[in-house]
């Protein structure tokens, strides 16, 4: 079960960008709407509303946006407020998000970060046994 139900996906009347499964595409997609990939996107996504990546879509680049579901292939950087990653998702980089699910069989090679996304505050005090 994923989390953007399959009926709704173009039925909603929202817009989508499509990188079809014959495209291929280089550069920054800057947006504020919804993209959905089939084909090969070589580039960032900055801030999409949501990101679907389909069984055969690739995306070689960071991608940021509310959400993030991903059938196919993410190689670079995710920061969302919900990223699903269904079994046949391969994702090569850091996830940052607020929310997470992952179906059995979806594979992650980096590091995740989920809850808050806001950084963890440097420590200020001076390593033990020196004095300033």
């Amino acid at each position: 079960m994923g989390f953007l139900k399959k009926d709704s996906d173009f039925s909603s009347g929202e817009h989508y960008s499509v990188v079809s499964a014959e495209c291929y595409f280089q550069g920054t997609l800057s947006m504020q709407g919804s993209l959905r990939v089939e084909g090969t996107l070589e580039g960032n996504v900055d801030n999409a509303r949501h990101v679907i990546v389909g069984p055969e879509g690739k995306i070689k680049g960071d991608v940021s946006a509310k959400i993030v579901v991903c059938s196919g292939v993410i190689e670079g950087n995710v920061c969302a407020e919900m990223v699903e990653l269904l079994a046949s998702a391969r994702l090569q980089g850091d996830i940052r998000a607020h929310k997470m699910m992952v179906e059995e069989g979806g594979r992650i090679d980096g590091r995740c970060v989920i809850g808050a996304t806001e950084e963890e505050p440097a420590e200020t005090a001076a390593p033990e046994g020196t004095e300033e």
